[in-house]
């Protein structure tokens, strides 16, 4: 299982976001740094989600039973 991109990269909380990758219909968890994200698989094994609330830059990662994929950065965007 492998995460080839996070769209958009960075993003306000609650901006839906598609992690394209290898193996990601096999997903059981999605992380934004330690935080439990719910999502959905669509039918080409890519998964949206939408952005947690956060702040600065964090990893995000997809786990099955098999473990951990590698992480992807992501940035939270700041209204001014």
């Amino acid at each position: 299982m492998k995460i080839n991109s996070v769209t958009p990269a960075s993003a306000l909380p609650d901006t839906p976001v598609l992690i394209k990758g290898d193996g990601l219909d096999a997903a059981k968890s999605l992380y934004f740094g330690d935080q439990s994200v719910p999502f959905k698989i669509n039918g080409t094994g890519t998964i949206e989600a939408s952005v947690p609330g956060g702040s600065g830059t964090v990893d995000v990662t997809v786990e099955e039973d098999g473990g951990k994929s590698n992480s992807v950065t992501f940035t939270y965007l700041q209204v001014y």
